[in-house]
């Protein structure tokens, strides 16, 4: 109240002056965590059911510079807003052979239910889009609270099903579609990190659940990222072999780093073929991608 007097009696000089004297008090540095604490830290986030959160900790993987404003110099005289501009190019020209030719196979329809939506949210994990709510308060409203969960589970599986199954209009679901769009520090250089909101990460999850063998039958050990089973482990040992065998002769490997691949591919191209390759996904496919999201940038 002395405060709120003061302010009103134009005492804004004095308040500046307790303001800092106040801050002054505080600490300024950060307090290096000593062991039990930290191991107090990663057994809360174990008992979340947060793995991934608590091996990153534990590894300090998770240290970065922090989140950039819109408006911070992020060097070579731009802007954070205008690198995350940059990371977003017009897609890549449209070329016949991009597009598969075959056969369209049979659409089929997806019976998609409450308990595919009950199965994927105990899984969910994350922070929070635009609707404010991440995934554990998701996790609690869709798990915790009997019928009013059972039925809005049952929403949501009608509302995957609709995506799976049909074409729907954009403006249907374009909020449902937006990102919160944030720039994290990577000392040097900017992440761009895209939070989808938690329930179209559910919808996506369920779709994956019930098709995502269809992308890993197709891709096989073409594309080791499709979620076969140590794939990837697998691949390590046979080139490390092969490289051992034939090095003497010549051989070496060249790392390339394909710079915004993911933005820049022709989304007509992908829609197309995943109608050939991945015909049970489609829709939700065309329905997620065939108009550009809103990123919504915090400032």
């Amino acid at each position: 109240m002395r405060r709120i007097k003061m302010w009103k009696d134009d005492l804004l000089e004095e308040l500046i002056q307790e303001a800092e004297a106040c801050d002054r008090k505080l600490s300024t540095g950060v307090t290096k965590m000593s062991e039990d604490e930290a191991i107090l830290v990663f057994s809360r986030l174990v008992l979340q059911g947060k793995i991934r959160e608590a091996v990153r900790f534990l590894t300090n993987r998770s240290v970065s510079g922090g989140i950039l404003k819109p408006d911070d110099d992020a060097g070579k005289g731009k802007t954070v807003k205008e690198v995350l501009e940059a990371k977003h190019p017009p897609p890549l020209d449209t070329v016949s052979e991009a597009f598969i030719t075959a056969d369209l196979p049979t659409l089929v329809d997806l019976d998609i239910t409450e308990a595919h939506i009950l199965k994927s949210a105990k899984y969910l994990s994350g922070g929070a889009g635009i609707s404010a709510l991440d995934a554990s308060q998701w996790q609690v409203i869709l798990l915790k609270h009997g019928g009013a969960s059972e039925d809005l589970r049952s929403a949501l599986a009608l509302l995957t099903m609709r995506l799976a199954n049909t074409i729907v209009k954009w403006d249907d679901i374009r909020a449902l579609k937006a990102k919160k769009l944030i720039a994290l520090d990577k000392c040097p250089g900017i992440r761009p990190i895209g939070i989808g909101d938690v329930a179209d990460r559910l919808c996506a999850k369920v779709m994956i659940d019930i098709t995502g063998d269809d992308v890993q039958a197709e891709c096989l050990t073409d594309q080791l990222c499709s979620g076969i089973k140590s794939g990837i482990e697998g691949s390590i040992h046979a080139f490390r072999a092969m490289f051992d065998e034939l090095s003497n002769d010549g051989w070496g490997l060249l790392l390339i780093d394909a710079s915004n691949a993911f933005n820049s591919v022709n989304r007509a191209a992908a829609i197309w073929n995943s109608r050939i390759l991945w015909s049970r996904c489609s829709r939700y496919m065309f329905n997620t991608y065939c108009d550009n999201a809103i990123l919504f940038i915090a400032g």
